[in-house]
């Protein structure tokens, strides 16, 4: 079942060293969260970022509310692959604690995004095989998925090395 994410910083960071399209993270608000498991290809696991950006795009699928409203979206041209260590669930209850109002908008989206997942997979995976195929009129638009998994392989060989 399809939950959210907050991804670490510094690993988010990395990335984008290499691909500025891999989302900022650390925002002075509300840090950038995503969506996941979307995609497994082969011992990567990718995740999609939640954007309050609301304009329909063929890379990304609107959330909308109980009204059909849309009121954030998935995009997918730039999700990224992370090692399950470098990710933690979102804990609504926490955020509840301290933001009524943003945890119920995130308990809204998340259920919107766990009563849509086998749409949501099928979008991911679509979105990946465009990302991958350099010929493709919207790969501009995509991360590299490609490059992003070789530097998943490099933080995690510099990670065990660490160790």
């Amino acid at each position: 079942m399809l939950n959210f994410y907050d991804v670490d910083i510094s690993y988010a960071n990395f990335l984008r060293k290499f691909d500025t399209r891999v989302p900022q993270i650390k925002y002075n608000t509300n840090n950038k969260f995503v969506c996941g498991i979307v995609l497994k290809i082969d011992k990567y696991d990718y995740f999609v970022p939640i954007s309050s950006d609301i304009s329909r795009k063929q890379t990304s699928m609107l959330i909308e509310d109980t009204n059909g409203r849309a009121i954030a979206s998935l995009k997918f041209c730039f999700m990224f692959p992370v090692p399950s260590n470098l990710v933690t669930i979102k804990k609504l209850a926490n955020i509840r604690k301290t933001d009524q109002a943003y945890a119920y908008l995130l308990k809204i989206e998340l259920k919107f995004c766990q009563k849509n997942e086998k749409i949501i997979l099928q979008k991911a995976q679509n979105i990946y095989k465009i990302g991958c195929n350099k010929n493709h009129v919207l790969n501009y638009s995509c991360c590299d998925f490609l490059l992003l998994q070789q530097k998943y392989d490099e933080w995690v060989k510099a990670e065990v090395v660490a160790i």
